[in-house]
């Protein structure tokens, strides 16, 4: 049994190592966690340049607004003076001169009548403005011209005809007092606005920049996070992955019953813990294991006496039925051996008498004839006892071809008596004259004995018995068929209990079919009971064909 156990164990650690296949790398916690790290960085970090980008756009935007808003404040500056003194050719010289800066896209100054004074261009001055255009729509895009601007409505960004960005700036020439009593202007002091001063500025080198500045800054995004993402993976892989793959290592090395291994993790985080914990359930299990094969020794021990125990109690039982099936013949065997035994001592006080007178021929002949009858009676009651000592006769299993028909006919002719007594009329109905069975012939003459005088039983005011044997689907039927009172369908399936009995007033030992069973399951056959109540028995015993060897 232990080693069953052990066969047990290895086999199935065995299932384990073969169906455990080789984990996939991708499938791994260390691809999981790295991977998942790696996107973390990735989403983290293009947020983080997306909104770098976008401030550093607000950021320059914010510094060319001011700077453009400074140079509309020098160009209003520098020809205040020159405009009060009505001085057109400096004006007309400043503009120019700032329009030539490298940023600036073009300088124009307009009239209350919106009609272009002054500007970088030579061709543009005295040109009427479209009050629809980008210039002047902050103010005139409604019925009533708006007399003030925010700095947000001053400023205009659009697109070239070249396809660069400019950066636009109104800046709006108020009527001051030095204006309006100048002798060289004639504006009323009511009117507020005396003309606008559009200011230009060229972005193609700002857009550069940033877009310089963007591309360094995704580029160093990028690298960061590469970097990032190594250290991770390589951080992970020392910490998690390599001490995780010790600990499926111990778990595998565990599954095919290696309960010495050990998990040598130093650590104090949970991984650490994981593997002391481990270690000691490896050292449990190889302890429970210990004393299950110590407890298996002691099974296999007290499996062992006690089987000789059963084997002890089962042949008790077995000598029992033999002797309760004795008893039973008893009244039998006496008449049978009553009857020749008469014959023999009024033959023999003939031959005495005979003795004594003078013989003739004829008496000698009759003398033969009594000798021979009271040898045939003598031989009948040898028989007799030498069948009923077989029957009665205690020995081990010898399981050894034997014909089955002969062992019937010696069954049916220790109960003949009974057939008699009982008014019971048996019929023999054989396939065959000779049947070669590998089995025990006592054990099976016990059981065939057993069954009969059950059938006997049950019929005390006479029947039938009828014995069929037969060949059928590889297998030989053994019939045995009577007319009594039947077994009810509630007992049938107790009939092969032990102690189990149906006769009343205590006259069976409920141990004959017990034994019955176990004899034919010795013999690897079935034993199967058809019954009804008033109509009779049929107990049929079926034996593989492949022990059995037809003859005749």
């Amino acid at each position: 049994m232990e080693g069953k156990n052990n066969s047990k164990l290895n086999s199935s650690g065995r299932g384990i190592s073969n169906n455990s296949q080789k984990l996939c790398f991708c499938k791994t916690l260390t691809f999981k966690l790295s991977v998942s790290l790696i996107v973390l960085f990735i989403i983290i970090f293009f947020i983080t340049t997306v909104i770098l980008i976008n401030q550093n756009r607000r950021q320059v935007l914010e510094i060319v607004e001011k700077n453009i808003i400074r140079t509309g404040d020098i160009i209003k500056r520098s020809t205040r003076y020159s405009m009060l003194l009505n001085r057109r050719e400096d004006v007309y010289q400043i503009i120019k001169t700032i329009g030539t800066e490298p940023e600036v896209s073009g300088i124009k100054v307009y009239n209350k009548l919106g009609i272009i004074k002054f500007a970088d261009e030579d061709s543009l001055i005295n040109k009427n403005a479209d009050l629809t255009s980008a210039e002047c729509s902050p103010c005139h895009s409604i019925q009533n011209p708006k007399l003030y601007l925010t700095t947000d409505e001053r400023i205009r960004i659009f697109t070239n005809e070249k396809g660069e960005r400019i950066i636009g700036l109104i800046i709006p020439i108020e009527n001051e007092k030095e204006c309006s009593s100048s002798l060289c202007h004639a504006h009323s002091e009511d009117q507020r606005i005396l003309g606008v001063i559009d200011v230009q500025m060229s972005l193609a080198s700002v857009d550069n920049i940033m877009q310089r500045n963007k591309n360094s800054l995704i580029l160093h995004s990028i690298l960061i996070t590469l970097i990032i993402s190594i250290f991770s993976g390589v951080f992970i892989w020392l910490m998690v992955h390599k001490r995780v793959k010790a600990l499926i290592k111990g778990t595998k090395e565990l599954s095919r019953g290696n309960y010495d291994y050990r998990i040598d993790l130093k650590s104090c985080d949970e991984l650490g813990e994981l593997s002391k914990d481990f270690n000691i359930m490896a050292d449990n299990l190889k302890k429970a294991l210990e004393e299950i094969k110590a407890l298996n020794e002691n099974l296999n021990i007290k499996v062992k006496e006690k089987t000789q125990q059963l084997k002890e109690i089962y042949s008790h039982v077995n000598q029992i039925e033999r002797i309760a099936s004795l008893g039973k013949l008893s009244a039998t065997v006496a008449h049978e051996l009553n009857n020749p035994l008469e014959g023999i001592l009024t033959y023999s006080k003939l031959i005495i008498k005979k003795l004594n007178n003078n013989l003739n021929d004829e008496d000698k002949k009759k003398i033969i004839q009594y000798l021979e009858l009271i040898a045939s009676e003598s031989e009948r009651c040898g028989n007799i006892v030498k069948n009923l000592l077989l029957f009665s006769r205690s020995s081990e299993t010898n399981i050894a071809p034997n014909d089955l028909i002969s062992i019937l006919e010696r069954s049916l002719m220790l109960i003949n008596h009974h057939l008699q007594l009982h008014n019971i009329q048996l019929v023999k109905d054989f396939c065959c004259r000779y049947l070669e069975f590998d089995c025990d012939k006592n054990q099976i003459q016990q059981a065939l004995v057993a069954i009969l005088i059950n059938a006997i039983e049950a019929m005390p005011e006479g029947g039938t018995l009828t014995v069929k044997v037969n060949c059928e689907n590889n297998f030989v039927y053994i019939r045995i068929t009577d007319t009594g009172v039947g077994i009810p369908q509630e007992n049938i399936n107790k009939i092969f209990e032990p102690f189990f009995s149906t006769k009343a007033g205590g006259k069976g030992t409920g141990l004959g079919l017990s034994v019955v069973y176990g004899i034919v399951k010795q013999h690897q056959g079935k034993i199967e009971v058809q019954s009804e109540v008033n109509k009779g028995t049929t107990v049929t015993l079926i034996f593989p064909k492949k022990l059995v060897a037809e003859m005749g």
